[in-house]
């Protein structure tokens, strides 16, 4: 149940706050007083756009909803970590001046989409030109299906959770069928490559090890030069070397430490400076003694580095992207893992699509029964809609609720369309097309009154918002739209915007939108009536003066007479 609507700075409403009944609330005002603009606001919360702001200025709607039965919103709520309060949860939406829209659920900060989804599980808008119940066979078919969900319901949810099973099937015969396909196409490529890279025999960087080494191998002498010298100078035995100066410092200062403790650290460090150097000149012989050991060792390192050279241009085409060994060995475990994976393509694939066979006979199955619940059930509806159409002043409408042959999909092969037949001899037409303005309100309005009657659960009432559903109405037929409304408020909460005093006359609440007319401009504010306040709304909209005696006396009736219609 929505409780509590504020608006501030759409259209000619600077600041209203409406508190609904839990049943039948009439929204009246004269024309131009802001009526339309609390369906406005109401919209803004379902996540539509506003395009009655004012320049310059931030508009915003805040409600609060009752969540207690409604399943979906009170799911959203709780994984949003939203802030709920008595079951009742603030919903907001701003738009700043420079056009922006914000939107909090609970506090929480949504997006748009989320705003409409959560919202429109609760609240329904019906706009003037917004029969959405009848616009088209989706909705036409999602109507069939509450209406009659206690047999349609289990076959339902069987086809869906069988078509749920087909497509994650057919995605998985279909990603099967492309790797068959490259099975084709690059296993024998990869096969070849593979094969290359085994004889080979390459090893992680060994093209980068061997560049190194054949630099070293190109500058052989000058390297020897380097490390013989060097070695020379550090142990040589002609003339004085680094490790001669060193023993000649560590004699010294040893001998000196027997006098001198305090020289004893410093005699230990000399005398590990002493091996250090002597480990460092045998490393250098070693190095200046192997750097041309093999004297072939240039040939075989250039014939090994241009064999490796020509396995990775080979290899190219069937393992892109390797720049070298390493990455060519990368490339080539991915590979072998595709052939393995190339190799058990052809069996998973026939055992999935003989799964899928299968099940399609299961769904075959699954929607023949969906078909059959829809059809059982499409009577009924048709019964229930003209049932209170003749309440509605349409007494020999009839209408047909066909169910015909449509393309399969998750809701099953059905497509569900709404006809009308004004009046006898009349040929079936669908609903949204051949009914005129005022027709098709009272069609829409009696679809939404036989759903509302079939619901099960009287938790969860939705909430109706209808925007002049009276338009192109009068006279009996107005008065029946009221009792029907009423009806309608039974099982679920309903809130209009009328011109009628016949409709008017049926809520159990009453709120009057008030235009003040001031030197710069208009605005609009919203009061509830008492008893004496709807007699004087009333009186005015039945004569146009709330201050005639006649006028009043009729209204005065008119209430007393629509009340008792309501709590009979």
């Amino acid at each position: 149940m929505l409780s509590t609507l504020r608006i501030r700075h759409i259209g000619v409403i600077d600041d209203a706050t409406l508190e609904f009944g839990p049943g039948f609330t009439a929204l009246t005002g004269e024309t131009g007083a802001g009526k339309t603009m609390i369906v406005t606001g109401l919209s803004m919360l379902l996540g539509n756009r506003l395009d009655r702001g004012r320049a310059g200025t931030a508009s915003s709607v805040d409600g609060v909803i009752a969540i207690a039965g409604h399943t979906t919103l009170a799911a959203g709520i709780d994984e949003l970590g939203a802030e709920v309060e008595d079951e009742e949860v603030l919903i907001s939406r701003r738009v700043t001046k420079d056009g922006r829209s914000r939107a909090h659920i609970g506090g929480v900060p949504v997006p748009i989409g989320t705003l409409a989804g959560l919202v429109g599980s609760a609240v329904t808008v019906h706009g003037q030109m917004d029969q959405q119940r009848l616009r088209g066979p989706d909705p036409q078919r999602e109507a069939l299906d509450t209406f009659a969900i206690s047999s349609i319901g289990g076959p339902l949810r069987a086809h869906r959770e069988l078509w749920e099973e087909r497509r994650a099937l057919v995605a998985q015969r279909d990603e099967l069928a492309q790797l068959l396909q490259e099975r084709t196409r690059r296993g024998e490529l990869l096969r070849s490559a593979l094969e290359q890279i085994e004889a080979v025999d390459p090893q992680p960087g060994e093209d980068e090890e061997l560049r190194a080494e054949l630099e070293r191998l190109g500058h052989a002498v000058e390297l020897r030069g380097a490390a013989q010298q060097s070695s020379l100078a550090l142990v040589g035995d002609d003339g004085p070397s680094a490790a001669s100066l060193i023993d000649l410092a560590a004699g010294s200062v040893t001998a000196a430490a027997r006098t001198d403790a305090a020289l004893a650290p410093l005699a230990e460090r000399l005398e590990s400076t002493r091996l250090d150097i002597s480990d460092i000149a045998a490393d250098l012989s070693r190095y200046a003694d192997d750097i041309d050991a093999s004297p072939g060792r240039l040939d075989a390192a250039n014939e090994r580095l241009h064999e490796l050279t020509l396995l990775l241009r080979d290899t190219g085409a069937a393992l892109p992207g390797a720049v070298d060994m390493t990455s060519l060995l990368e490339v080539s475990a991915r590979a072998a893992a595709d052939l393995d994976r190339y190799d058990g393509a052809q069996e998973r694939h026939d055992e999935v699509q003989e799964r899928l066979d299968a099940l399609e006979s299961r769904l075959d199955e699954a929607a023949a029964a969906l078909t059959a619940a829809r059809r059982e059930a499409a009577g009924r509806l048709a019964d229930a809609v003209e049932e209170e159409l003749r309440e509605l002043e349409m007494p020999q409408a009839s209408i047909r609720v066909d169910v015909t042959e449509h393309a399969p999909r998750e809701h099953g092969r059905d497509a569900v369309a709404i006809l009308i037949a004004p009046h006898p001899g009349a040929e079936h037409l669908p609903v949204a097309t051949s009914a005129s303005g005022g027709e098709l309100s009272r069609v829409m309005l009696a679809l939404e009154v036989a759903l509302a009657s079939s619901r099960e659960d009287r938790s969860a009432a939705p909430v109706f918002v209808f925007d002049e559903i009276d338009a192109g109405i009068g006279g009996r037929a107005a008065l029946a739209v009221g009792q029907r409304l009423a009806q309608l408020a039974r099982h679920a909460q309903v809130i209009v915007v009328t011109h009628l005093p016949q409709v008017a006359a049926h809520a159990t609440t009453h709120l009057q939108i008030v235009k003040t007319a001031g030197e710069e401009r208009t605005s609009s504010t919203v009061e509830s009536l008492d008893r004496d306040g709807r007699i004087r709304e009333l009186a005015r909209m039945l004569a146009g003066d709330d201050g005639s005696r006649t006028a009043r006396e009729h209204a005065a009736e008119l209430l007393d007479q629509s009340q008792a219609t309501v709590a009979g």
